[in-house]
């Protein structure tokens, strides 16, 4: 399995690179569409109108949504997830990808960022009360394709899923063990 990991400027790749390595995967860094692989991943920290701005630039925009349209698989970490939606409100100007239909929003953390462990909430078992490492201020309320959602302050969504897609608002390569099987999970 050949996993190709977009670097637009904005992501912890060291980090993401040796989790997808430890889940059997051959791993390269692109800053160019490629289309040699069987996946791509698509980690971020920072801004959404940064990563937008990127994914322009570079010619990413149109080569992933070709990429999803003929069912490859693709991950979206953090706000790697979040541009997977049509717009934010921490960039109002900024156009999403639009893979899912919804706005990010900023959310009412007891604290701001929202740095650190929390607990998952899914109807499926395999995230049902399971521990996550999160860094965000931004996040997405709700969705039809939130498979597990988190509480802190309020409720959003922590994983998006729709056919070949899927978001991680949490960082599954700073989630431990645990993350290294949910990123298995959609790598296998």
């Amino acid at each position: 399995m050949k996993a190709g990991i977009i670097n637009l400027n904005s992501g912890n790749l060291l980090s993401i690179v040796s989790a997808v390595e430890k889940c059997g995967c051959e791993t390269r860094v692109i800053t160019k569409p490629d289309a040699n692989f069987d996946v791509l991943v698509m980690p971020g920290q920072g801004r959404f109108g940064f990563v937008c701005e990127q994914l322009n630039q570079n010619n990413w925009r149109e080569f992933i949504l070709d990429w999803i349209a003929q069912g490859k698989r693709f991950i979206g970490i953090c706000v790697g997830m979040q541009v997977l939606f049509e717009k934010s409100l921490e960039d109002e100007t900024a156009q999403g990808l639009a893979v899912f239909k919804g706005s990010i929003e900023k959310l009412k953390h007891p604290k701001t960022p929202m740095v650190g462990w929390a607990q998952l909430d899914s109807a499926d078992t395999f995230y049902q009360n399971q521990f996550v490492y999160f860094v965000n201020s931004y996040g997405l309320p709700e969705s039809d394709y939130c498979v597990a959602a988190v509480n802190y302050g309020e409720q959003f969504c922590a994983i998006v899923q729709k056919d070949n897609v899927t978001g991680f608002q949490f960082h599954p390569e700073k989630s431990g063990h645990y993350g290294l099987e949910v990123l298995q999970r959609c790598l296998a």
